[in-house]
């Protein structure tokens, strides 16, 4: 799974029975805040979907649920997505799971991995355009008054949006650029590291000590993301062999080829076997050998890049 649907698939773990052997997660973890929903924010965000959909006038909750039970799937859908592109990129929709400890998770065996071009802003541009091919043009407006909500409360901050704005008027002309820098400031600050990449290395410790085979990778800054489609995470691309395809054959290069061909070497080894190195020697000798996190030692990860090098010390800075 990835992303959100990473993060709502390592839900499964807290079942009471066993579902999994094995489980491949990409940017997202069980640790996630955004599976944290108290019930007075999930009934807000409901109110705002059945207001959305016409449900709002059953006010016994009970009702309101049997209305939106009673919607298309389809309408349903875009409603929520509509919800998520102007409501800020630090809501999600999200069960209420019931407290547990967490020696309670199964243990599985773990691939797991984040990316450097992955953000929660980078999520909910992704669902800001999907919207504009709906007609929703003034995506920028939305997006400043979703991150005032989102960082200074349910009422937001005029003070904090006048300063969303001014540091975007940097740039003096309505660019792609300055929009993107913006993005990427905040998730290089904020959203990447804390709500994606700590999460998933604290599900790597944490699964270690209890003697599960971890592994882990990061995929780092590459020109691949300049040629590849953004609307798919560059990880998932290269797992389903995108620079394969006859289509891209000009876009990629044998450079992104080879990672692609590594990266689903190495994942489909994992489901098979719950462990990524192939037993090949014609592939041991062509694929580095991914290592296995062990506790109480210092992290290494694989690189997701043409070098497949081995590396330390990922976000130490702002997880410790």
């Amino acid at each position: 799974a990835e992303q959100r649907g990473a993060d709502l698939a390592s839900l499964h773990l807290l079942s009471s029975s066993p579902l999994f052997q094995r489980m491949l997660l990409m940017g997202g973890s069980v640790f996630s805040p955004s599976l944290l929903q108290t019930p007075p924010s999930s009934r807000r965000i409901a109110l705002q979907l059945a207001t959305e959909l016409g449900c709002v006038d059953n006010l016994d909750d009970i009702k309101m649920a049997a209305c939106l039970r009673a919607i298309p799937a389809h309408e349903l859908n875009a409603a929520q997505t509509k919800l998520l592109a102007v409501s800020g990129p630090f809501q999600s929709w999200a069960p209420l799971p019931q407290p547990t400890n967490t020696s309670s998770f199964h243990r599985v065996d773990l691939l797991i991995g984040t990316s450097q071009h992955d953000g929660l802003i980078t999520r909910t541009r992704r669902l800001k355009d999907l919207e504009a091919l709906h007609g929703r043009a003034d995506g920028k407006t939305a997006f400043y008054e979703a991150l005032s909500r989102s960082l200074a409360g349910v009422t937001g901050s005029e003070q904090l949006k006048e300063v969303a704005v001014w540091f975007y008027s940097l740039d003096h002309s309505p660019s792609a650029a300055g929009y993107n820098l913006f993005s990427r400031a905040l998730d290089n600050a904020t959203s990447r590291d804390l709500f994606i990449i700590c999460p998933s290395l604290r599900m790597v410790s944490h699964w270690a000590r209890n003697n599960a085979n971890v592994f882990l990778y990061h995929q780092p800054l590459s020109t691949f993301h300049s040629r590849a489609k953004t609307s798919v995470p560059l990880d998932v691309q290269l797992m389903f062999g995108r620079p394969h395809h006859p289509i891209n054959i000009q876009r990629f290069t044998s450079s992104d080829r080879h990672l692609s061909l590594a990266t689903m070497t190495y994942f489909s080894t994992f489901i098979r076997t719950g462990n990524p190195n192939p037993s090949g020697l014609s592939a041991e000798a062509v694929l580095p050998q991914w290592p296995r996190v062990i506790p109480n030692t210092p992290l290494i990860y694989l690189e997701l890049s043409p070098t497949l090098q081995h590396s330390r010390g990922l976000s130490q800075r702002s997880c410790s």
